[in-house]
């Protein structure tokens, strides 16, 4: 079963505990990660340590990326592909010059209308939860080709939804990854990570 339209967003996670939390995650099928910067120091040592543990046998993000100085450390620490919270034509110009992968943040037309001026194949629609099934749809007619991802308040309620509208991939954050998980999450990351391989399944 593939599950090449998940990723797992990681934050808060300790460094000490990083491991078997993407470990559980690999286990159960899902190899796409995100890493968040939002916490810098601790966001590099996990991407750190991933990379390490398990090398290419996950597809390793890192998103809450704001500047470019954030692109260059991440890429060293072993991140292999970016996402931004939201527009900075700049920014996305910067990691597409390095003919590296981004989901860039957007929230308008116009922004999606940017994206796809640079050569961007799908961008990241955050909130997506509070712009709504709807407004997806509407996209989807003057951007039948751009991909979206939808990120933000996606749950195991509304996916199917999100999907049915026309999104084509998903970032999950602590629905799906305890702020602060570690070992002992283990058997809750695991039930939640199947139902949603098997939601997406059933909708595929």
């Amino acid at each position: 079963m593939s599950t090449n339209n998940l990723i797992a967003i990681i934050r808060n996670v300790s460094p000490n505990d990083i491991v078997d939390v993407a470990g559980i995650l690999l286990d159960v099928g899902i190899n796409r990660m995100e890493v968040s910067l939002s916490d810098e120091a601790n966001g590099l040592a996990c991407i750190e340590k991933i990379a390490k543990a398990f090398g290419d046998q996950i597809e390793l993000g890192v998103g809450t990326i704001c500047k470019e100085s954030q692109v260059d450390i991440a890429l060293e620490a072993g991140a292999t592909y970016i996402i931004t919270p939201g527009w900075d034509r700049e920014l996305v110009k910067y990691v597409l010059d390095k003919g590296v992968q981004i989901y860039p943040g957007v929230f308008t037309p116009g922004e999606i209308m940017q994206a796809s001026a640079l050569g961007v194949e799908t961008v990241k629609l955050f909130p997506a939860a509070s712009l709504g099934t709807e407004y997806i749809k509407s996209l989807r007619g003057p951007f039948p080709n751009m991909k979206i991802m939808a990120v933000g308040g996606v749950t195991q309620d509304n996916i199917q939804a999100f999907q049915k509208a026309g999104c084509s991939s998903f970032a999950i954050g602590s629905d799906l990854i305890p702020k602060g998980a570690s070992l002992k999450h283990k058997e809750t990351i695991m039930a939640k990570a199947k139902q949603y391989i098997q939601l997406l399944s059933e909708e595929s």
